[in-house]
């Protein structure tokens, strides 16, 4: 029995009744059936919030290898095992808007988030270093136009070259609004074929399955 649940045709059969179970009541109102899909989306958010406590399991046991092995950088896994327990404790004991737990949301978490935002800042300045090089007219045009939007965001462009603001409003609202558009639908089909591909058992890498295995 345990070999059938693991097999390709097994999985991909839940996969499929899964899916109709949840996308058929959008278009087929029947209480029963409405009912059914949400107990089984209330199943999945539930199985969602487990797979959290398995990767703080995962943190803690390769911070630990870290620590016991001393390698580079292991102090700073003794300070996120250390700030991970004590925002966990906070967080049951005194609720979510003690002032704990909101002092430490403040004081750590927030501090932690403005620095990754920062470190990717730089990297995204050195891809867009890279894209602005005006190797081809196309390139060029791409360079102007990022140009003209990018002064257009510092104040004291604005204030020195007013005639730029019309100009970098008509390429946000143009071309810029016009590619957003065109990458919107481009991901909603691949989205869409990926969906197709994963229910018709095409695509089953998700499943833990290599090319030829089931």
């Amino acid at each position: 029995m345990s070999s059938f649940f693991k097999s390709r045709s097994a999985q991909i059969s839940v996969l499929v009744v899964s899916f109709l179970l949840v996308f058929v009541p959008y278009f087929v109102p029947w209480g029963p059936l409405d009912w059914f899909s949400g107990k089984l989306m209330t199943i999945a958010a539930v199985t969602n919030a487990f797979t959290i406590v398995i990767a703080v399991y995962s943190q803690l046991r390769r911070s630990g290898r870290f620590i016991n092995e001393k390698r580079k950088g292991w102090v700073y896994h003794i300070y996120l095992l250390v700030l991970l327990v004590i925002m966990t404790l906070s967080g049951f004991v005194f609720g979510q808007h003690a002032g704990a737990y909101d002092w430490l949301l403040k004081a750590v978490v927030t501090p932690l988030s403005s620095v990754i935002y920062g470190i990717l800042a730089f990297y995204m300045a050195s891809a867009g270093a890279r894209a602005f090089r005006a190797r081809s007219p196309h390139a060029a045009l791409l360079l102007i136009a990022g140009f003209i939007v990018l002064l257009y965001q510092a104040p004291l462009t604005g204030a020195v070259f007013p005639g730029i603001e019309g100009a970098a409003v008509y390429l946000t609202d143009t071309f810029g609004m016009a590619v957003s558009r065109m990458f919107s639908i481009s991901v909603c089909i691949g989205a869409i074929v990926l969906g197709v591909r994963m229910l018709t058992g095409r695509e089953v890498a998700f499943l833990g399955f290599g090319e030829g295995e089931g």
